[in-house]
């Protein structure tokens, strides 16, 4: 979906230099010395991927500003749309969802009150009596002797009542009321017990780690309503999920052996796999490579932190993850068979964001293309005069001195597409090096760095509805 122009791809792929140089974007240069300079002064940690990923961040500001020298306000759709893919796909598979899940029933073989009955749906009401976890043997027992009290003086018609006096936080209120709630809600021994019952009994004292429970299993009636609507949506999830696995298996799907490892590698720096078409996965009628997984992890919204999560994650999590995204590829590819088109009208307001989010940017860091135009008069000399004022922002933004500029994804991927970038393994490196030995002689001459919290490690989410979120697996 994505045309990278060849002036673009080689230099982002290439190497940046040296060891003394970290990125280049446009005719700016990030040196290891100033990279150091900026993670030295600020709390974030000396590791290398907080160094990738201010130096990401610095890439998409520098290139806004190369657009902004040459008031290129992005106004191409296909440029656009290029950045969008995330939020455009994700109109396709809402549409292809919309369509197909009216096939999806919400009944079930059997009956809400055998289901009910089985424990698949539970419902009680209980009473605590709380017990520290160090609690002495005497007060344990004192514990009991309470909890055995209660039991013995509670029916099924005055339990709500006697839930006045359990040690849970409004418990009194609701009268000990749990609502209905499915097997892995609770902790086991509670659900043991209540499972143990018939609906309408009351259980024996059980003991949990959080104390004594006296506990009330509600008959269905009492919650038939409530279990109707939770079985309703059981019922739907069940039809995805039965779905989803249908269209995996049909689809043959088998991941690489380095599945794993390129899912990490795209996670530490997605723009580092960029155009890289190592195969991550292959299915019928196509295959993920290791490009399209990295521009999956890329567009995920910061909050969701997807890419330290990915990093850290155990073998199996990582395999789970590219599944996952295989199957947002397969649905797009079923939304194409079954020609699915986005609303223009949710296009054109995603345009229009788009295009807010790239002008907020430019004034926020001082760089508007009139302005520009009016300091300098050549097209080199406007991108010199914008790369100078996006340093000297930088400076104050990782001292917290200025408001945030917020390069929404789309934004940043549309201006990657555009506009020549890289990034230096290598001089990144050298930039945590650095920047440990001047942290080093800064503890040594008795003082600290100077406190920087706002040096980000990645970008916050912005508002701009062009920042949106892949669609879901």
């Amino acid at each position: 979906m994505v045309v990278l122009s060849a002036a673009a791809f080689v230099v982002a792929c290439g190497a940046a230099g040296g060891v003394g140089t970290a990125a280049k974007a446009g005719s700016q240069e990030l040196t290891a010395d100033r990279l150091a300079e900026i993670i030295a002064s600020s709390q974030a940690p000396l590791e290398v991927d907080v160094a990738r990923s201010v130096a990401e961040l610095w890439i998409n500001y520098q290139l806004a500003g190369v657009a902004a020298a040459r008031s290129d306000t992005v106004t191409d759709p296909k440029v656009m749309d290029a950045g969008l893919w995330s939020a455009i796909d994700n109109m396709r598979v809402k549409a292809l969802y919309d369509s197909v899940s009216k096939t999806w029933t919400a009944s079930s073989t059997s009956s809400d009150e055998e289901r009910f009955n089985a424990g698949e749906f539970m419902s009680a009401r209980h009473i605590l009596v709380q017990v520290g976890q160090d609690a002495t043997p005497e007060a344990v027992e004192a514990a009991r002797k309470k909890a055995e009290g209660i039991r013995a003086e509670a029916t099924p018609a005055n339990f709500a009542r006697l839930a006045a006096r359990s040690d849970e936080p409004g418990a009194g209120d609701r009268g000990g009321d749990l609502g209905v709630f499915t097997p892995g809600t609770m902790v086991p021994e509670f659900e043991v017990a209540v499972l143990a019952l018939q609906p309408g009994e009351i259980s024996p004292v059980v003991r949990t780690s959080f104390g004594f429970h006296v506990i009330y299993r509600k008959p269905f009636s009492d919650v038939a309503t409530e279990v109707a609507q939770q079985a309703q949506q059981r019922n739907m999830v069940v039809a995805e999920s039965t779905y989803l696995a249908d269209m995996e298996t049909s689809a043959g799907v088998k991941l690489s052996d380095d599945a794993v490892t390129l899912a990490k590698d795209a996670a530490r720096s997605p723009l580092g796999l960029r155009g890289n078409n190592s195969t991550v996965a292959q299915y019928k009628g196509g295959k993920l490579t290791a490009s399209r997984l990295a521009d999956w992890v890329a567009a995920y919204p910061p909050q969701a932190q997807i890419r330290p999560q990915l990093m850290s994650a155990p073998d199996s999590v990582a395999q789970q993850f590219v599944r996952q995204i295989v199957r947002n590829e397969l649905l797009l590819l079923k939304a194409d068979s079954l020609k699915f088109m986005v609303n223009e009208d949710e296009v054109g307001n995603l345009r229009l964001a788009f295009r807010n989010n790239l002008t907020m940017a430019w004034t926020t860091m001082g760089v508007e293309p009139g302005m520009l135009a009016d300091s300098a008069s050549s097209p080199g000399d406007r991108e010199a005069l914008a790369g100078r004022k996006i340093e000297a922002y930088f400076d104050k933004l990782v001292k917290n001195e200025v408001q945030f500029a917020d390069v929404a994804y789309p934004v940043a991927r549309a201006l990657q597409t555009k506009y020549s970038f890289s990034l230096n393994d290598a001089g990144l490196e050298r930039a945590i090096e650095k920047a440990r030995q001047i942290r080093a002689a800064a503890d040594s001459a008795g003082g600290a760095a100077p406190a920087a919290p706002g040096a980000p490690t990645a970008p916050p989410a912005g508002d701009s509805a062009a920042a949106a979120t892949p669609p879901a697996p």
